[in-house]
């Protein structure tokens, strides 16, 4: 799973002693990995219509993922909703800006 370092927080009693903290070489910052997001699709229930919740990928399990194209495209549906939990609004203006 690719998480963007502000997102990542520590695990209170975990020992990241073997965690790498440089870049492999060859694993510049032009190979660093955009973001992407995913969709969680809400069923309609009695007195609410279904929705679309648009995530940051990791926030919520999901098959596949969105490039920042189809993400924005996904968020201009009807219903449409960025989830606020992983802030994916903000984390898709950063990529497209």
């Amino acid at each position: 799973m690719w998480v963007p370092p502000a997102q990542a927080r520590p695990v209170p009693g975990v020992s990241y002693e073997h965690v790498p903290t440089r870049r492999l070489s060859g694993d510049g910052p032009s190979q660093e990995r955009p973001p992407a997001w995913t969709l969680q699709y809400l069923p309609h229930r009695p007195g609410h219509p279904g929705a679309t919740l648009l995530h940051v990928v990791g926030c919520t399990p999901s098959d596949r993922t969105l490039t920042g194209e189809e993400a924005l495209a996904a968020l201009q549906q009807p219903r449409a909703a960025a989830c606020i939990e992983c802030d994916a609004a903000r984390s898709l203006t950063t990529e497209q800006g």
